[in-house]
């Protein structure tokens, strides 16, 4: 159990602390106002737990329309049927948004529900927009 919940505590870590930092550079340093930023995170899960794990996501993605109008998509992939591991790329208009979504108490709630569900820390990646065909 103690393993669970420093998982959980590591995991939640990571990801505040990703969503956390401001954005530099790409379209803020451009002086066109805060860079739209994507998030790539990827979730080792217990073997058993994949389908526990797809609906605490889902619950969340049906909540973030109206609890997070800053967030334009929050998909979540799984590479083959098999796999343990899950790849969530989730895409924020600007700054306030990333900021909105670490305070959001869906998050927070997703969190503490997926705690006994990983095996290991996520993974996260942030990415700044730089470019885009828009």
């Amino acid at each position: 159990m103690k393993a669970g919940m420093l998982i959980a505590v590591a995991a939640l870590g990571l990801l505040s602390a990703a969503h956390a930092q401001a954005p530099a550079g790409g379209a803020a340093a451009a002086g066109s106002g805060p860079a739209p930023t994507t998030f790539v995170v990827k979730f080792k899960i217990k073997p058993g737990r994949n389908a526990d794990f797809e609906k605490v996501m889902k619950k969340l993605q049906g909540q973030l329309a109206a609890s997070e109008p800053g967030n334009v998509y929050y998909d979540l992939y799984l590479p083959s049927p098999d796999s343990q591991t899950y790849v969530l790329i989730e895409h924020y208009k600007d700054a306030d948004a990333v900021k909105a979504h670490g305070k959001d108490p869906n998050t927070q709630a997703m969190a503490a529900a997926i705690k006994d569900l990983l095996d290991g820390p996520p993974d996260a990646l942030r990415l700044i927009l730089v470019s885009s065909k828009r």
